[in-house]
């Protein structure tokens, strides 16, 4: 696995904005890489974002950029840096030998039920086998939810992807989306990458399984009334008084639940598991409700996320992509983290990153703090929360 310098380049802004800096860099990565800009990233957070139009146009004309993606966010990710409490922007140019990138703007009356396969082909373009791979950046105000990502993945024809929900300012204001020069408040947008080079992901949800495994024996839409023909809030119970006083206190407010992504092995540990937050809870029928819908004959497990738990379970993926990736040459990255992570969750800044920079010393990191992440696991895009998706840019074998 080598870092091949020259590929792609990370800036980071903060306010007050400064036309002419963002103009001298831009102008100044003409040189720095390797060659002509392939596409870039803009992310922004309070305060930078309603400048947005600005920066694109800045950044296409002086770094000659034909292509720019990106979103609002409520942080940044540039470098060795984790930006969670300061307004500004951040950028990223890749140069990606032998590659081309198409980029398309989802409306939101894409995301409608009717014929939603058909639209979303229509808006991605022809040859959509062409595309190795896509990221993908999505209004969460106008589609906050994972109904459509089947469809996405069909039309698609299950190309890997990455991204995630855009945030909104703190102000207020809808999250934005951008997509060269254009701003967008509602539906999606999405780059694909065809040629020589792909995407390869790696999500890390920080969650471990406690208890044992159960299989849901009641349950309507999202809400589980029963597993293992038991009121799942009774089991839970016994689940949390089963562990030492130590293991519940980690467990309080941690508590989540992890539906068993497959269905085939004989059993599970961290990361075969897709985690959803515990929505709502009815103590009198004992239901839990959660973001997603169930079936009856799913399996599921109780899980906990604490700061020791997420930042093995990062490490672990991040070594095993390593050595997943030994003969192939890296280009760039970019980061979609969850606003559950940083600070509050690790208590000391930039956690994420410097482990990134322990197994990848050289990788240029570009990335946002999201609402919900988006990760390919085993040929299914999946909306993810409090997870770390990493999207590595490498040369296709």
């Amino acid at each position: 696995m080598s870092v091949l310098p020259g590929h792609s380049v990370v800036k980071y802004f903060t306010l007050p904005f400064n036309e002419v800096e963002i103009e001298d860099w831009a102008k100044t990565q003409r040189e720095a890489l390797a060659g002509p800009v392939t596409f870039g990233q803009l992310f922004t957070t309070a305060g930078c974002s309603h400048r947005s139009k600005e920066i694109m146009e800045i950044v296409q004309i002086y770094a000659h950029v034909p292509t720019l993606i990106g979103c609002s966010a409520s942080g940044l990710i540039a470098g060795h840096q984790e930006i969670e409490n300061e307004a500004g922007c951040c950028i990223a140019l890749y140069h990606l030998p032998g590659t081309q990138a198409r980029a398309i703007h989802l409306p939101l009356d894409t995301f409608e039920p009717t014929d939603r396969v058909t639209k979303i082909r229509a808006a991605i373009g022809p040859h959509p086998e062409n595309v190795n791979a896509w990221t993908l950046f999505a209004s969460s105000e106008s589609i906050g939810n994972e109904a459509w990502l089947p469809d996405w993945d069909h039309a698609t024809e299950h190309r890997t992807t990455i991204g995630g929900f855009a945030c909104a300012a703190t102000d207020g204001h809808e999250s934005e989306l951008y997509l060269n020069g254009a701003v967008y408040t509602d539906g999606a947008v999405a780059l694909g990458l065809e040629g020589a080079v792909t995407i390869e992901p790696l999500i890390s949800q920080g969650c471990r399984p406690v208890g044992s495994p159960w299989t849901i024996t009641q349950a309507q839409d999202n809400v589980i009334h029963q597993i293992g023909n038991r009121p799942i809030l009774e089991v839970l119970r016994d689940t949390l008084e089963g562990m030492s006083q130590q293991e519940q206190q980690k467990a309080s407010g941690n508590v989540f639940i992890g539906l068993v992504l497959d269905e085939y092995k004989a059993s599970f540990s961290a990361g075969d598991f897709l985690v959803r937050n515990l929505a709502a809870i009815d103590p009198k029928t004992g239901a839990v409700a959660i973001a997603t819908p169930l079936r009856i004959g799913q399996n599921l497990q109780f899980q906990i996320r604490d700061a020791s738990t997420a930042s093995s379970d990062f490490e672990l993926h991040l070594k095993l992509k390593a050595a997943e990736l030994a003969d192939r040459t890296i280009y760039g990255s970019c980061l979609c983290d969850c606003i559950g992570r940083g600070t509050s969750l690790y208590g000391v800044p930039d956690h994420d990153v410097s482990m990134i920079h322990e197994i990848y010393p050289d990788l240029p990191i570009i990335g946002l703090f999201c609402n919900g992440e988006f990760a390919t696991s085993q040929n299914r895009t999946l909306l993810h929360g409090y997870a770390a998706s990493l999207g590595l840019f490498v040369k296709r074998t």
